[in-house]
């Protein structure tokens, strides 16, 4: 499976919840972009977003996470895209 090589998170204001997509660059050159819209009631994700931490995600190369936070592994993040129909 790919590795996550980089990540970020971008503002967009057509994202009601939190106002943010994370962009995901892999080890093959693709690049995702995805929306956490979905875990907007999750209490670790409105924790970020309510300390403005949402934007200083990271990752390991398996997962995107944040310091104190949640973290999503690659295959997350891959659920999340099918589910979204991205």
């Amino acid at each position: 499976m790919a590795k996550i090589t980089y990540v970020s998170a971008d503002y967009n204001e057509s994202l009601p919840v939190f106002g943010a997509s994370m962009i995901v660059h892999l080890d093959n050159t693709q690049v995702l972009f995805l929306s956490i819209e979905s875990k907007a009631d999750d209490p670790a994700y409105e924790a970020l977003h309510n300390d403005k931490r949402l934007f200083a995600v990271k990752t390991d190369g398996d997962s995107i996470y944040w310091i104190d936070g949640p973290r999503l592994t690659l295959d997350e993040i891959m659920e999340m895209l099918r589910e979204d129909g991205g």
